[in-house]
Formats: structure tokens, C-alpha cells, sequence
């Protein structure tokens, strides 16, 4: 597999630094970002007892900057968060809706609305005009049982 170059790498590193601190300090601890061209688009894999961010080339090319940081900072939150330690008992699609609702909710703290794509999954996305009725929580639990509701 193909790596990030150690340009792009360093100047990730920069950004993430400062969007959160933390964000710069996970991007050090994660094993180097690779290209793989059946990825749709960027996930999160664990490689070597750790955690890297997979991403499609084309996809990736086609991102401006600060849309490249906000995918690689809601990856990382799905660390933070723990949802890759998903409870087998949910049904994963809606349980990774929910986790993306979490995740992007978090992030609309740090970026601005342009760079958050229409088509992501939130709150007024997802819940259309429903959404002001629905409570903003970082739970997602809170959001799989209201998805659950809307399946209905």
C-alpha cells in the first residue's frame, strides 16, 4: 500500500495541531496513513496493534485541505469515543449512523459549515425537520434509539 508523503504527513500534522492538540498528538501515535483503492472513501483500521486512517487516493485528491482535516479528525474521534468497541448486540448500520452523528456533531465545534459536506450524517440531516425537537447529546445510544424510532 501506498503511504501519505512525509510532506502531507508533516503538514497534517501542523493543521490537526491546530484544530485540538489532541488530534496532532493521535496522528504521531497512529501507525503511518496508506492509500488502498477499494476503500470508498477514509476509514479507520487497526494495523500492528494500532489504529490508521485507510483512504481511497481519488477520494482523497479530491479534497481540499480542510476538508482532508476534518475526515482524519472524525476518524480519530471515533477513537476517542470508543466505537470500535461496538456492543455485537446492536444492528452496526444504524449503530455507525449514530456514532457518525456523535462524531460530527462533536467536530461542527471545530469547522465551519462549508467545510462539513450537506450529505454527512447530523442532527438536521438525518432527523430532516424533526431536528429541533431532537436534544444534542454525545450519547450515541441516545441517537441509535431515535433512529430506531424513525425506522418506523
Amino acid at each position: 500500500m501506498k503511504k501519505l508523503s512525509k510532506k502531507e504527513n508533516g503538514s497534517l500534522y501542523c493543521d490537526l495541531l491546530e484544530v485540538n492538540p489532541l488530534f496532532g498528538a493521535m496522528w504521531q501515535s497512529f501507525e503511518p496513513m496508506v492509500f488502498d483503492e477499494e476503500v470508498e472513501s477514509v476509514e479507520l483500521e487497526i494495523c500492528n496493534n494500532n489504529f490508521r486512517i485507510v483512504a481511497n487516493e481519488a477520494f482523497w485528491k479530491k479534497c481540499k485541505n480542510k476538508r482532508k482535516i476534518f475526515v482524519v479528525c472524525h476518524e480519530m474521534c471515533h477513537v476517542i469515543f470508543g466505537h470500535w468497541l461496538i456492543n455485537p448486540d446492536l444492528d452496526r448500520e444504524w449503530a455507525n449512523i449514530a456514532q457518525d452523528i456523535v462524531v460530527n456533531e462533536y467536530l461542527s465545534k471545530y469547522f465551519d459549515e462549508k467545510v462539513i459536506e450537506k450529505d454527512i450524517a447530523n442532527i438536521k440531516n438525518v432527523f430532516k425537520h424533526k431536528s429541533d425537537i431532537v436534544e444534542r447529546r454525545f450519547d450515541y445510544v441516545y441517537y441509535y434509539n431515535l433512529l430506531m424510532k424513525c425506522r418506523t
